[in-house]
């Protein structure tokens, strides 16, 4: 082939690809001819295409034989940092030939192992002198004058058709600024979002929950004392009259043991002095005296005897025993009444809420009640809600809540007594706009004192 035949068929080659950058009808689609369909004019190994945007770091718009390429690869994240380093200019360089040496010592490793050679850049500019982006091409072999200036005429065609992509297709944030901008479409959001406001949804509350019995009997200790043993497990069965917990009784023990020696040395001296009657009349007369003596022994001995008895507390009707682990009880000092345990139906019952103060809402009773339990949070139980306490308590960690009742549904299975977990509760229905700005609302409320 002649050089004549050779620049004319570069010639046609170079309006070819001028007829397909013009032509082409997205971006993505001239990014392809740019990496590819260039290698028909010029030889090249690789070519990388990338984008300058306005703000921010340069994107990478497409590789030479690779559609989807691995964001992750090392390559790719070596050519990022070049590509960042070179877009930092002002304005676009003109189209250059760029050697390892040009680059900082940082990025010199990565051009030895991924740049077979020298690279041409090719700067992307657009006719009124804004930088699009460029053209990377590098290769073993090197570079010639008259490939330079084919390139210089090719990548400005290259970035006209850009440009003219640019202008006919809106971004996104274009098509937005034009909806918006339409009065007729500002009039239709309007429209939609207070329809949207005014949308009536159940409001709602969520708080922490646990399974309580219904009506349990109370175990507490009959006096004061010690707890010496306590002869059940947690939630452990028991029978009515089973040995529930006893007191150290060796002080109340003592006592009794006291009071039977003070009754018999009463009875003892009544009786001496019922026979001393018969003969010696000043010993019938102290008969009464001695009497009163002995019954008051008896008194404290029956009543020292019944402390005793007392020690022992016994269950009074079947169920289970709640109450915390053993080891937290045994030796530990106890009032009169106070509560050690408690005996509960397994098969009754409910469910405590425990409701923050800042997440109340006007309940009524038999609202709903979702319990999502700790042990099984996909499948929540039904209830309804059954009273409400109308003052708030303290909690523990120092919070106030409202106490609430719910009862479960007849068709369920009541769970374990003592399963923790959270409790939705529905109450009316309100605007979607009073269902978001609620606790908003209330903080305002709060600030300003109203």
């Amino acid at each position: 082939m002649t050089d004549v035949e050779r620049e004319l068929r570069g010639l046609a080659t170079l309006l070819l690809l001028e007829k397909e950058a013009r032509h082409a009808e997205t971006l993505e689609r001239l990014g392809f001819v740019i990496v590819n369909d260039t290698h028909e004019l010029i030889r090249y190994h690789q070519a990388v295409l990338w984008r300058r945007p306005a703000s921010g770091k340069p994107e990478i718009l497409a590789f030479s034989g690779l559609a989807n390429p691995d964001t992750h690869s090392p390559f790719y994240i070596w050519i990022k940092s070049f590509l960042d380093l070179v877009s930092r200019k002002e304005r676009a360089p003109a189209l250059q030939l760029l050697t390892a040496s040009d680059l900082p010592e940082g990025l010199r490793d990565g051009w030895h192992e991924w740049m077979p050679g020298p690279v041409l850049w090719c700067p992307l500019v657009a006719p009124g002198g804004r930088w699009l982006g460029g053209l990377m091409l590098s290769r073993k072999e090197p570079w010639q004058p008259g490939e330079g200036k084919l390139l210089e005429r090719l990548v400005d065609a290259y970035a006209h058709a850009w440009n003219g992509l640019e202008r006919t297709t809106p971004g996104p944030r274009e098509r937005l600024g034009t909806l918006v901008r339409s009065s007729r479409n500002r009039l239709i959001a309007l429209g939609f979002l207070i329809a949207l406001l005014v949308l009536p949804v159940r409001e709602s509350a969520l708080g922490p929950a646990e399974v309580t019995p219904v009506e349990p009997e109370v175990a507490s200790s009959p006096v004061e004392g010690v707890v010496r043993k306590i002869a059940v497990e947690p939630n452990a069965v028991v029978r009515r009259g089973d040995l529930l917990f006893s007191l150290d009784d060796t002080q109340v023990r003592n006592r009794y043991e006291i009071a039977k020696r003070g009754l018999a040395v009463a009875e003892a001296d009544y009786l001496r002095a019922t026979q001393k009657a018969f003969t010696d009349p000043k010993s019938k007369s102290e008969l009464a005296l001695l009497k009163a003596k002995a019954k008051e022994k008896q008194a404290e001995a029956d009543y020292t005897a019944d402390l005793l008895a007392r020690m022992q507390v016994r269950a009074s009707r079947d169920g289970i025993a709640v109450f915390s682990d053993p080891s937290d009880w045994i030796g530990r000092p106890v009032v009169v009444g106070q509560r050690v345990m408690l005996i509960a139906d397994p098969a009754r019952s409910e469910l405590e809420i425990r409701l923050p103060v800042e997440d109340a809402i006007n309940l009524e009773p038999g609202a709903e009640v979702l319990f999502f339990m700790n042990i099984r949070p996909a499948e929540p139980l039904t209830a309804r809600l059954s009273r409400t306490s109308y003052e708030a308590q303290s909690v523990p960690g120092g919070a106030l809540a409202f106490r609430l009742k719910a009862r479960f549904d007849a068709a369920e299975s009541p769970p374990r007594i003592g399963l923790k977990g959270s409790a939705k509760v529905y109450g009316e229905r309100v605007s979607l706009f009073y269902y978001l700005m609620r606790r908003p609302l209330a903080v305002l409320r709060r600030m300003a004192g109203i």
